[in-house]
């Protein structure tokens, strides 16, 4: 090779070496930067030039080394298997965080707890049973009658707002997903840009949307392939959500039906508000039907304010036989109030427990008062009212309503031995009677069906019936339970169904962590960027470097020599 030739060899080795040593220093450079890929360098030979054959094969001289590539280095099966259990990890964790949350608002763990003010009651009916006509022990049932229907409003009150919060989680999270998909798209469109051009590799870019990918599986179950250009077509529960430079954007509506409640659910608005996930599909890691903390979001909310008419139309939908016995105008009645459905895919949900709760707020609050007046309808007020533009605490001026006027449900009285339910007395909708408030002593009165009979005799069997109903009335916790429980049983199984699903959901949840750690560890273990393996290749590379320095310092010796040589 000619002396003038050798010199471009060098000066190949002096720019390949010094490209060598930027990537090697952007590397250290981003060490601790979340989401960075660790780049390697690529190096290969320049053209071979001919100079000649022998008698098996033809003579070339090398050109020089090439700075062929700098690749992100990835493992795709780590990078799918991370997003896959990240998904996963949420749903379980967003799951447990609201059972978490459930156990507050009912205060089992923070020494205010509503188990108290059932006690609370049941323990004043205990008194009465023994001295009814005592004023000072009616005025305690007033009371404690006050007391317990505050507690249990309260409850309910707060489940119902973090249902609005919940929904508004949903409202961020559908938002949120929509940004990172304009952000993929806008990604997608620089790295064809870069990979086209072939001139320089976009990694920083790719890093930059394989880090909105891995916040992405977060939020749902996701897939994704990538073109020959670059551009990566993501699937968001099968659905596309980025379409290579295009999105099809999710939106948070409130549906049809929905309206009371304002509660929104995710949907594909391009697909004719088609929802986001199918609500009664099994949750089955088999099936990937657990991912995703907008889907536990979905789930835990429920899809309304539950009521006591949901246990009971959930009751009346079953194909038990014993519920056949509902006569038709019950059902469509029912029909129109409820619709739960206590076998949901995740197995519970906040609509679900108020309605179970509220099933035992309305069975305590009609038996008392059934009880107290002893089922007349002779327009006197019971202990608990419905609340009316009438009567309600804010109200000017009060007109008593009597359970006559309210719109009623007959049910078969061989089924639950009631006479009547009434569909308005839910937890929300109760208070306690004003002029009882005002003289608990008229409890004693007859007008009020209370504990003094025609003769001015005490009824102690009225009193004792009161005391009993804690122990003698029994009901399911919901039509997928068969097991009849009196009223504080009917609570412990209510805050045990969910402490004993908030333990799955920890556990799960604990194990998804760990597995996503390890998951991450191993992934680490390609893409992170090692300081002392880095600072080795730099010292190779900085040889590399004044290798080739000292080789273009001898052809130019050379050079030198020859060229004073012929003057």
């Amino acid at each position: 090779m000619p002396l003038m030739g050798a010199l471009y060899v060098g000066a190949s080795g002096l720019q390949t070496s010094q490209n060598a040593l930027n990537t090697t220093a952007h590397n250290l450079a981003n060490i601790d930067t979340t989401g960075y890929t660790r780049q390697q360098v690529y190096q290969g030979n320049r053209d071979l030039l001919k100079v000649g054959n022998s008698y098996n094969n033809t003579l070339q001289a090398g050109l020089g080394v090439a700075y062929t590539d700098v690749r992100a280095v990835r493992d795709e099966f780590l990078d799918t298997q991370y997003r896959t259990e990240s998904g996963r990890s949420a749903f379980y964790s967003t799951s447990y965080e609201v059972i978490q949350e459930i156990n507050t608002l009912f205060g089992e763990t923070e020494g205010a707890e509503f188990q108290t003010s059932l006690q609370d009651l049941r323990d004043v009916l205990e008194n009465l049973s023994k001295s009814p006509s005592d004023a000072t022990v009616q005025s305690a049932l007033v009371s404690t009658a006050s007391q317990f229907l505050d507690r249990a409003n309260a409850v309910y009150t707060d489940l119902a707002n973090y249902q609005n919060n919940l929904n508004q989680q949903i409202v961020d999270q559908v938002d949120k997903i929509n940004e990172y998909a304009k952000q993929i798209a806008e990604l997608n469109k620089k790295i064809t840009a870069y990979e086209v051009a072939d001139v320089e590799s976009p990694n920083d870019l790719r890093d930059a949307r394989d880090e909105i990918l891995d916040e992405l599986s977060a939020y749902g179950r996701i897939t994704y392939r990538e073109d020959m250009y670059g551009r990566v077509k993501v699937f968001f529960e099968g659905v596309t959500l980025v379409d290579e430079e295009d999105t099809n954007p999710m939106a948070a509506k409130i549906l049809k039906g929905d309206e009371e409640s304002g509660f929104v659910t995710p949907v594909w608005s391009m697909y004719d508000d088609q929802k986001v996930f199918n609500m009664k599909q099994e949750v089955n890691p088999d099936i990937g039907s657990d991912n995703g903390s907008l889907k536990a979001l979905t789930f835990m909310r429920g899809d309304k304010n539950g009521t006591w008419v949901d246990v009971q139309k959930a009751a009346y939908d079953s194909t038990d036989p014993k519920y056949a016995l509902y006569n038709d105008g019950v059902h469509e009645a029912y029909s129109e109030l409820g619709k739960l459905s206590f076998t949901g895919p995740a197995g519970f949900n906040i609509s679900n427990i108020q309605a179970e709760f509220d099933n035992l707020i309305h069975n305590i609050t009609t038996r008392i008062n059934d009880l107290l007046t002893d089922n007349h309808t002779n327009g006197s007020p019971e202990l608990f009212q419905r609340i009316t533009e009438h009567n309600s605490p804010t109200a000017v001026s009060s007109t008593e309503v009597s359970c006559k006027d309210y719109e009623e449900i007959e049910l078969d009285s061989s089924i639950d031995g009631k006479r009547h339910e009434n569909a308005t007395y839910t937890t929300m909708n109760l208070m306690i009677n004003k002029e009882l408030l005002r003289q608990p002593s008229r409890l004693s009165d007859k007008g009020y069906g209370g504990f003094i009979k025609e003769d001015q005799t005490v009824d102690y069997e009225k009193a004792k019936q009161l005391a009993d109903s804690f122990y003698d009335q029994k009901f399911a916790l919901n039509p997928n339970t068969v097991t009849e429980l009196n009223y504080e049983k009917y609570y412990i199984d209510v805050v045990g169904q969910y402490a004993d699903i908030g333990n799955t959901y920890k556990s799960v949840s604990e194990a998804q962590e760990a597995s996503v750690l390890s998951i991450e560890n191993s992934r680490q273990q390609v893409v992170g960027v090692s300081d002392n393996e880095e600072l080795t290749k730099m010292i190779r590379f900085q040889n590399a470097y004044n290798a080739s320095s000292r080789y273009i310092n001898t052809v130019n010796t050379m050079l030198d020599t020859l060229l004073n040589s012929l003057t």
